[in-house]
């Protein structure tokens, strides 16, 4: 387990809750119809329990043991779960404006995957640099045309801007990780970052996506003001998606103990969800103010 948070540096946390092996892996096959095969299971589910970790300082979660999911993990979604990479993301049209706003020469995005928001800026006339470990990624983006990098060491290129989107909950060290990446943003430059957050809709449907081996950390908004403060950059702005009903139909079905989702009764469902979430509303919750993304905006001085 980490021994402090990666997000605020704090080393004072309490253990929230403890889940088991078995009951993830139940989940996983209940509400995703998901079971993993022998090699995945014996290289990303290498644990008996998964301890919930909070930090007192600035509220993020994170687990013990902290493992993170290898290649076989992510090829095993990519081949079953439709949604996995999707080409929409609420961050997406927001970053578009920043773009415009900040006009880079040359931006940088980790994790760039199979490469939807290259693909975006470029048609919106801005180029930028990729950072992606995929294979079959990195093969089709560089024949379209792309930068695409597979390592960071000896990489000396100067960036206007770095994006990561939906990248830091999946490592072990946030902070040191984007620590090595300043040298490569000018000064004045932009790195715009997002995770999910709680308190969140989907943080309260707690999809076993939240934990590892898939995210390893689940930090709050006031975080990402402590990492910019920890890596010497200015945080500008911090800003989350609008709740989102599905998430709560998806803890619905958790409470009612893994209750059958059909297009049938998807209707009701939906509406039980909405419902929900205008009485978590009205009772000024916290969770209910934010679906899943927070995404903040720092900016490294001159």
């Amino acid at each position: 387990m980490a021994s402090n948070c990666s997000f605020c540096g704090a080393s004072d946390y309490e253990t929230v809750r403890r889940i088991s092996r078995a009951s993830l892996l139940t989940e996983y096959k209940s509400m995703y119809n998901l079971s993993f095969p022998p090699d995945v299971l014996e290289s990303n589910f290498d644990f008996a329990t998964l301890d919930i970790k909070k930090c007192r300082r600035c509220g993020t979660v994170y687990f013990d043991p902290m493992i993170a999911g290898d290649a076989t993990y992510y090829r095993y979604l990519s081949r079953n779960v439709s949604w996995y990479y999707s080409a929409k993301r609420w961050e997406y049209p927001i970053v578009s404006e920043i773009l415009t706003n900040e006009n880079p020469k040359l931006f940088l995005e980790m994790g760039c995957g199979a490469g939807h928001f290259l693909r975006l800026a470029r048609s919106r006339g801005y180029e930028g640099h990729g950072c992606e470990f995929n294979p079959q990624f990195i093969e089709t983006l560089r024949k379209d045309g792309f930068h695409i990098i597979t390592e960071l060491s000896g990489n000396e290129t100067r960036y206007d801007a770095l994006f990561m989107f939906q990248v830091l909950e999946h490592l072990k060290d946030p902070y040191s990780f984007l620590a090595s990446l300043l040298p490569n943003i000018r000064p004045g430059g932009v790195a715009v970052l997002s995770t999910p957050v709680r308190p969140s809709c989907a943080a309260v449907s707690a999809n076993p996506f939240l934990q590892p081996p898939h995210h390893l950390w689940l930090p709050t908004v006031s975080a990402f003001r402590f990492l910019a403060e920890r890596l010497g950059l200015v945080c500008e702005t911090i800003m989350c998606d609008p709740p989102d009903s599905s998430q709560i139909v998806y803890a619905m079905r958790k409470w009612f103990r893994y209750a059958p989702y059909s297009n049938h009764f998807a209707r009701y469902w939906t509406r039980a969800g909405n419902w929900v979430l205008k009485l978590a509303t009205g009772m000024h919750c916290d969770w209910a103010k934010v679906g899943h993304t927070g995404m903040a905006v720092l900016r490294k001085p001159l």
